[in-house]
């Protein structure tokens, strides 16, 4: 951990020594994972009792900041940090479920503004390497298995595409409306199964695929001794 943070802070501040731009983004986050959803869907048909059923993780929200390099007008490249969150709950007499799920990802921008202006539309294409954690919470208590509280751990890629317009709010300080839509072909998380259903191989696999779409809005400063907008 103290490694990560470390290269974190490195990489912050080179890139505001470096960045072309800097982008906040916030957004609502869906997601659909067909493995994860069974296991819910699982969860709910073997607790008959259960009169509120376990929301599905499909809704979320996701913040991010960007770092946009010196390039070409029409073309540059840069880096992504993005977190999201989802939470599943479910308050029964006797049993209130929680399920929480955070993902971390890190990825590398191309972007593309299509006239090479920055009060135009532009895309971005984001290869990420993804880590996710879920935790369980029941009764207001961490969920404990072997003596610890339980969770489960996840590694994967994904490929996203995000569009958007800049619309300028003052001199070097614009926002943008944007819409992107992920894909992780291949994500390993074996534990999730067990943090939802205490079960393991029974209703999903230890991977599975997850697409993701946003809708969101970004605020981006671009620094006045910065060139390549015009």
């Amino acid at each position: 951990m103290r490694i990560l943070i470390t290269i974190l802070f490195f990489l912050f501040f080179w890139t505001q020594a470096k960045s072309q731009d800097f982008k906040a983004s916030v957004a609502y986050k869906y997601l659909y994972s067909n493995q994860w959803d069974k296991a819910i869907q699982t969860y709910n048909f073997s607790r008959p009792f259960i009169v509120e059923k376990q929301p599905l993780l499909d809704h979320g929200t996701n913040f991010s900041i960007s770092y946009i390099f010196n390039s070409s007008k029409s073309l540059k490249h840069g880096i992504d940090f993005s977190y999201s969150y989802f939470r599943s709950s479910s308050d029964n007499e006797n049993l209130i479920n929680v399920l929480n799920l955070h993902f971390l990802d890190i990825g590398y921008i191309l972007h593309y503004k299509f006239n090479g202006k920055i009060n135009s539309f532009y895309t971005d294409f984001i290869l990420s390497a993804t880590s996710s954690g879920m935790y369980r919470k029941i009764n207001g208590e961490p969920f404990v298995f072997d003596e610890t509280n339980a969770k489960a751990l996840g590694i994967g890629g994904n490929l996203s595409v995000r569009m958007g317009y800049y619309l300028n709010l003052k001199r070097m300080c614009y926002v943008s409306p944007f819409l992107s839509l992920g894909y992780s072909p291949y994500f390993y998380s074996p534990n999730t199964e067990a943090i939802i259903n205490q079960t393991k191989g029974l209703t999903s696999k230890n991977w599975t695929s997850i697409l993701t779409s946003q809708i969101g809005l970004s605020f981006v400063s671009i620094p006045k001794n910065r060139t390549g907008y015009n």
